[in-house]
């Protein structure tokens, strides 16, 4: 298995906290949903940070992240082609401006799933309450999306061992959870993938970039294209990718 990239020492980790918090993006009024929690800008930041790293080291889960636009039918980086070139930003070709976008993209649905909230629980509205059909975290996606992917799995014994390379204290700064938010349903992986998406806000980045380049059609807000693109999120990243320029 893969192995996940050091943690950052700490004065980084600031650093990259620091940034998120002092950028526009911390301050950009999302369509109906108004100001992310700081702690979800600055998660999403350091998010960024871990995967650009895994990518650096050619970790397979990153690589499929950062793969040129493919299919619109299941890539959501083509489906958003017409938002993406008004914004000059180009998905044609593998590598770490196409990983930058996607989570561009990531961070507007997030705010649209769960107002940037780690532990959101599943959607009260519906009646799925099977395990692998219970929605769960940041961007409401269900264990089931595993059938896009083999990666997914990948990802989900990476972080089966507790790490901070979670970030949870990060991504739970300015987030309130309810006793409801924690619940999980059912029983077995699809439990276990709710758990961990909740406790473990990267895992739940990541899966659901590996979604996103593969599944786009297991969002609603992404199929009717209600997911805003920020030339705010795009800088944050860039900023991100020049604190890690002097980093191995």
């Amino acid at each position: 298995m893969p192995q996940l990239p050091p943690l950052l020492d700490l004065a980084t980790v600031e650093q990259i906290v620091a940034s998120a918090q002092e950028s526009d993006l911390a301050r950009y009024d999302w369509l109906d949903r108004g100001q992310a929690p700081l702690g979800y800008t600055a998660g999403m930041a350091l998010g960024y940070a871990t995967v650009l790293r895994k990518l650096r080291m050619g970790d397979p889960t990153a690589v499929e992240m950062s793969k040129p636009v493919g299919d619109p039918d299941l890539d959501a980086l083509a489906w958003y082609a017409d938002e993406f070139t008004e914004l000059g930003m180009d998905n044609s070709r593998a590598g770490v401006d196409t990983l930058r976008h996607l989570f561009v993209l990531l961070m507007g649905l997030g705010m649209r799933e769960s107002s940037g909230q780690h532990c959101e629980g599943r959607d009260m509205s519906a009646e799925n309450v099977a395990a692998d059909t219970a929605e769960a975290g940041l961007f409401q996606m269900s264990w089931n999306a595993r059938a896009c992917s083999p990666l997914m799995q990948t990802l989900f014994d990476q972080y089966s061992v507790a790490t901070p390379l979670c970030a949870l204290a990060v991504f739970a700064s300015d987030v309130s959870c309810s006793e409801e938010d924690w619940q999980s349903y059912g029983s077995g992986p699809g439990f276990e993938y709710q758990e961990q998406a909740k406790h473990c806000p990267q895992f739940a980045v990541e899966t659901a970039a590996i979604g996103l380049r593969n599944l786009r059609q297991h969002w609603g807000p992404i199929n009717r294209k209600e997911v805003e693109l920020t030339s705010e999120a795009d800088a944050l990243f860039l900023d991100i990718e020049d604190i890690l320029s002097e980093i191995v």
